[in-house]
Parts: C-alpha cells; structure tokens; sequence
C-alpha cells in the first residue's frame, strides 16, 4: 500500500503503484488520481483492521482489480461492524 499523501492542490497523477488489494478503482482505469485515492486506500485498511482481510481479494492481481471495480457496494460487510464503521468505510472508498 502507497499513499501519495498528493498535497498539489487538485493537480492529478497518473502513476500506477501499489498493492493490487489497495489500488482505487480510478489508478486502475488509469483516469488520473488525486488524494482521493489515498482515502479509498484508508477505507480498505480500516475494513482489513476490522476484519482481518482486506474487501477485496482474488486468486490473482487481475481478478483483485476486477472485484474492485465492481465497487465498495458489492462488498459484503460482516455484521459484527458498526452501522457508523461501515458507513465511514463505504464513504471513504467512492
């Protein structure tokens, strides 16, 4: 996982780095990316904290980029997180 901690005041990049299960679905689309990226990130580690596996997983990188692109929604989030948790999560990875 990389945070770009993108501080350029709206500019984006186009660099595409980072571990498959944390990359936003705009990295990987290559639509450019700004900060908001590093808030999906944020979103998947606080689920993988909670959880102890990150919402998104396949057998392979490929497979990994496909579920995420399928979005935050298609995730189903195990009943043992709070309300406020899950909707701060799902906040964070639109």
């Amino acid at each position: 996982m990389i945070f770009s901690l993108n501080s350029q005041g709206g500019r984006k990049t186009w660099t595409f780095c980072g571990t498959p299960e944390y990359v936003a679905p705009e990295v990987i689309l290559n639509r450019g990316h700004d900060i908001s990226a590093d808030y999906w990130s944020l979103g998947v580690l606080m689920f993988e904290l909670l959880t102890g596996t990150p919402p998104f997983t396949g057998s392979d990188p490929m497979k990994t980029y496909n579920i995420i692109l399928k979005g935050i929604d298609a995730i189903e989030f195990p009943r043992n997180i709070t309300r406020n948790a899950t909707a701060l999560i799902k906040k964070l990875c639109r």
